[in-house]
């Protein structure tokens, strides 16, 4: 039902959506070494945002795939148009621990990783399907980063 172009625009979406929460969370932490840890966050999600873009299809579509491609961008990005799932920009801004504010990152993307893994789902063609499971996988990476950053901050 939704072909690559689909799943990379909407996973640009959610990045997008992340680092703005990010970005505007930095510039109101009072505590310097939250917002750097934000500030960085926002980066990374900017990262994945254009590793997303890059990931391209060699498949020609047919008519009817074009009009369902439309159809399926318009549906996914109103999803999640303005969703950021778990990570509450309030909570974020709020946030004066590095612990908590990690934990609230890891939250954000298992959140994410999900949302990815009910859309393998609706997927048929194996090429969308190979290329979502290296978005996850993306995902996790950035659990991984998260949790060796609370490990060397652990001592702020």
């Amino acid at each position: 039902m939704f072909t690559l172009t689909d799943i990379c625009n909407i996973a640009i979406q959610i990045e997008q959506n992340g680092a703005e929460t990010y970005f505007n969370a930095s510039k109101t932490a009072e505590n310097s070494e939250l917002a750097k840890v934000l500030a960085w966050m926002a980066e990374e999600e900017k990262k994945h945002a254009r590793w997303f873009k890059s990931i391209q299809s060699d498949k020609e579509l047919t008519a009817e795939q074009m009009e369902m491609e439309a159809v399926g961008k318009s549906l996914l990005l109103e999803m999640v148009k303005n969703n950021t799932f778990s990570l509450d920009s309030k909570a974020l801004k709020d946030t004066t621990d590095l612990k908590e504010l990690i934990a609230q990152s890891i939250e954000f993307e298992q959140d994410t990783i999900l949302f990815y893994e009910i859309l393998l789902d609706f997927l048929d063609d194996t090429e969308t399907i190979e290329k979502l499971k290296t978005i996850i996988g993306e995902e996790h990476n950035h659990i991984k980063t998260l949790k060796t950053l609370a490990e060397q901050k652990e001592f702020l």
